[in-house]
């Protein structure tokens, strides 16, 4: 079996309180993107490698999986080879798509033993992205992201620069101060949908820019040309909608920046 496993970018993200769990209460529009890791699934005992080798105790795939074996009460055998074209720590959601595919497809050869809540709760205590990518297409995030109301937005380009540079999540929400105040999440939506994009934040991102200076120099440089930049997620993928500019090109050639085109996918 053969799946492709979509990226996602965040239109924007807003921190909206400390939660007691430790995490942080946001509000988030996510959009799924044509870029795809490809997953490649056949029989076997269980094992899950990546062309990145990330090790497998480590991938959250391998930890989903583990979670569905002690919930059916048996093993799961099958081997997962996952072709990493998504970049890692990018803020692109990588992992979690992964997550999610191969949730899917492995409930669906076990004959369907869990019922889509079930599934998405528990890829929700592997990732908190992971749920997203159960629906796919434009949604709004809330709660630590897991809580979706799928949305409609226009299709649209979106040209995405990845830096180079890994981004520690955790690292960064552990430095977060400022929270939004007041958020007029109605208004942010139906801008959206009009092709405004002047509501559209993410201090956090904002804050990643601050602590990986490869993120800041992107977005920097997006802004001297009068560019919408934002980051995705917290980071390190900055991205902007429209079409990919010629200086925008050879800047990514000339610093080493990863350059995509990519286009809204599932809407």
């Amino acid at each position: 079996m053969k799946l492709l496993s979509p990226a996602k970018i965040n239109l924007g993200l807003w921190l909206l309180g400390k939660r007691q769990d430790g995490y942080h209460e946001l509000f988030t529009i996510y959009q799924a993107i044509d870029l795809f890791d490809e997953i490649f699934i056949e029989d076997g005992a269980l094992y899950v490698e990546t062309s990145s080798g990330i090790p497998m105790e480590e991938n959250l795939v391998y930890r989903a999986i583990k979670l569905m074996e002690r919930r059916l009460g048996k093993e799961i055998n099958f081997r997962i080879y996952i072709q990493k074209n998504i970049p890692e720590g990018a803020g692109l959601g990588g992992g979690s798509s992964n997550v999610a595919r191969v949730m899917i497809a492995i409930n669906e050869l076990l004959g369907m033993p869990f019922e889509e809540k079930d599934l998405k709760e528990m890829a929700s205590l592997v990732s908190s992205d992971a749920p997203f990518f159960f629906l796919g297409g434009s949604a709004i995030g809330r709660g630590r992201g897991e809580i979706l109301e799928k949305i409609e937005l226009p299709k649209r380009v979106f040209t995405l620069i990845y830096p180079g540079v890994k981004v520690s999540t955790r690292y960064v929400y552990s430095r977060v101060k400022l929270l939004t105040e007041r958020l007029p999440s109605d208004k942010i939506i139906d801008c959206l949908k009009a092709g405004d994009f002047s509501p559209l934040e993410n201090k956090l991102g904002e804050l990643a820019g601050e602590l990986y200076p490869e993120v800041g120099e992107v977005l920097r440089f997006l802004r001297s040309l009068r560019l919408k930049a934002l980051v995705s997620g917290s980071g390190s993928s900055v991205f902007y909608i429209g079409e990919p500019l010629p200086e925008v090109e050879l800047a990514c050639k000339a610093k080493g920046w990863r350059l995509y085109r990519v286009e809204s996918y599932g809407v």
